[in-house]
């Protein structure tokens, strides 16, 4: 009866466990920062080498915001497809405080499109700076993206 009982957990485990994320290179895309702020990525891992819709993200990294004594750090997607609303969960965003300190944030893209991480205004709600980040391919697709709007 133990063993029965063991082999269940193990079944268990392996159908439950959480996908594993690797590793995955990245290529910066557009990007614009105030003066005294900055978003710099060391680490994404995803569950594919994809970073497309479907995939879990994790992206750690570290922040520099001197322009405001606060702000929302958000891990989001520029939809390509869709109507472009979604709802931000908890764990795409950091309260980002006036310094330099270290983020993670994470994402389920459920839409197709391009990655950034941006500073948003916590009292307006307004973005004021960011990257895009991705696959060579996607870059290379989101080459035209606009960013001058985070410097308004």
């Amino acid at each position: 009866m133990k063993t029965i009982l063991i082999a269940a957990a193990l079944v268990c485990t392996t159908v439950f466990a959480a996908p594993i994320r690797e590793i995955v290179p990245i290529q910066l895309g557009a990007k614009a920062f105030r003066d005294g702020d900055a978003i710099q990525i060391e680490e994404v891992r995803s569950t594919s080498p994809d970073l497309g819709q479907g995939d879990t993200i994790t992206v750690k990294g570290n922040y520099r915001l001197g322009s405001k004594s606060k702000a929302s750090l958000q891990l989001l997607v520029t939809q390509t497809e869709g109507d472009g609303s979604e709802k931000i969960e908890a764990m795409q965003t950091f309260p980002a405080t006036h310094g330099f300190e270290p983020f993670e944030v994470t994402i389920t893209v459920k839409h197709r499109g391009y990655l950034h991480l941006t500073f948003y205004d916590t009292e307006s709600g307004q973005p004021f700076g960011g990257t895009y980040f991705g696959t060579e391919k996607q870059m290379n697709q989101a080459a035209g993206v606009s960013v001058s709007h985070y410097l308004e």
